[in-house]
């Protein structure tokens, strides 16, 4: 297994975004009936990058909008706004998850487990 440090050092080394790149968690479609405003969140539960995500939520917006409407015994009438959540990307948090993952394996590998 190759050290912590090395294996960091290496991973800094083809990423140079380290720490700075972002990604979106969450889209708030606003919506409308005839008398009021609604949110309706929808997370990024499957981690699809930005672009795809965000064109999903665009693609799909009304279709879920009037889904949210019907849940809520209204009719949709248009949508307002679709704002997107980003947050940052840890990538010292993803190296260290992901040595660790190696670490174990290898440890299983060699005692059999």
């Amino acid at each position: 297994m190759v050290a912590y440090g090395i294996a960091k050092a290496r991973a800094k080394a083809n990423r140079t975004d380290w720490n700075e790149r972002t990604e979106i968690t969450k889209a708030v479609i606003t919506w409308f009936d005839a008398d009021y405003e609604y949110e309706l969140e929808i997370e990024n539960e499957h981690r699809m990058d930005n672009e795809e995500f965000t064109a999903w939520v665009e693609e799909n917006a009304e279709s879920l909008a009037k889904a949210d409407a019907e849940e809520n015994g209204t009719t949709f009438e248009e949508i307002d706004s679709i704002d997107f959540e980003e947050t940052d990307i840890d990538d010292d948090a993803l190296f260290d998850e992901a040595y660790e993952a190696a670490c174990e394996f290898e440890w299983e590998c060699q005692t059999g487990r």
